[in-house]
């Protein structure tokens, strides 16, 4: 297998630097990733991370994983991109410095477009849309935390909703995907696609090796479901709950500081329950409770630190569809 001039054979693993243009003072554009080539024939998995240059926990463990790999004892390709917006991470930034676009909200990218857009282009014709499945994962950064699996409503859906079961995580939401993402274009070139939300908020503090061992458990799981490694799922959950998303809850633009009621994730709610308040900086008096819109289970996700940007999801809300024991 080899991408750009990253080569691994047969039995082999690889890391180097994947160019995907220059910028417009002609320094080379690079996406850092590894290559695990598997001994035998199998499917091409690409697992990514670190869209955003905040989104810095999946970097913290999946180049673990791919030194835990034994590459005689895997069937297929898998490619793992750790930190994909490595100059946002370089400033601390959600989008790209070279142009300040989100990475995950360009589609295919376009090989004519601005410096982002010829990084997503190049990446996504060389990796993506030449695998059979594909793992985002995302996390909270500071704002939110989750631990959930999401689903497309498009494409090969019952193909993806088996993927995202068998991560392991407490909850799969099927929905619809707010941004054009690079994971949303698979969905619909029919690939096997899952999104595992996971971390952020407080646990880039207190939870930290929790998430961290979730990353890595939905990595090895995606491989053994997909059949490339062997061995069973590893999971703390004993059953998945698949619910479908019908309420996203975003901030009503009331300043101050959010706060939601994590106690309610994962539980059924009525209309009208108060899922979290706005607090007043100064004066401490709630001058917004922010309240559900109809009944449903509360997805395990949502705001989690004070004064989150104008368009993160404060809270979602979904029906129960089935809960499925892993094998």
């Amino acid at each position: 297998m080899k991408l750009g001039n990253i080569q691994a054979n047969p039995g082999e693993k690889a890391f180097g630097f994947f160019k995907t243009g220059e910028t417009h003072g002609r320094f080379p554009v690079h996406i850092p990733l590894h290559i695990v080539n598997g001994a035998a024939d199998g499917p091409t998995l690409v697992v990514q991370a670190g869209a955003s240059g905040l989104e810095i926990e999946p970097s913290l463990i999946l180049p673990h994983v791919v030194n835990e790999l034994d590459p005689a004892a895997v069937k297929g390709a898998l490619i793992m991109v750790p930190l994909m917006n490595s100059s946002g991470f370089e400033f601390a930034r959600v989008n790209s410095v070279y142009d300040d676009k989100h990475l995950n909200r360009l589609g295919r990218g376009d090989a004519g477009g601005s410096v982002s857009e010829q990084l997503v282009h190049a990446y996504y014709e060389a990796a993506i849309a030449n695998a059979d499945a594909l793992l985002d994962i995302r996390t909270g950064s500071q704002w939110s935390y989750h631990h959930f699996a999401g689903v497309h409503d498009e494409g090969d859906v019952d193909s993806s909703k088996a993927l995202a079961v068998a991560l392991g995580l407490p909850q799969v939401v099927l929905g619809k995907d707010r941004y054009n993402s690079m994971a949303r274009e698979a969905a619909r070139a029919g690939k096997a696609v899952a999104v595992a939300f996971i971390g952020g908020g407080p646990g880039l503090r207190d939870y930290r090796d929790q998430d961290l061992g979730m990353m890595r458990n939905a990595v090895l799981n995606a491989m053994r479901h997909l059949g490339m490694l062997g061995g069973s799922l590893e999971s703390d959950v004993d059953s998945v709950a698949v619910i479908r998303e019908h309420t996203l809850i975003s901030p009503t633009g009331e300043r101050g500081f959010t706060f939601m009621d994590k106690r309610l994730r994962g539980q059924q709610v009525q209309a009208g329950d108060e899922l979290g308040y706005v607090r007043h900086p100064f004066s401490g008096e709630t001058i917004e409770r922010i309240t559900a819109p109809r009944a449903g289970i509360v997805v395990d996700t949502g705001a989690s630190w004070p004064v989150p940007p104008e368009d993160e999801v404060l809270a979602i809300v979904g029906d129960l569809v089935e809960e499925i024991e892993l094998a």
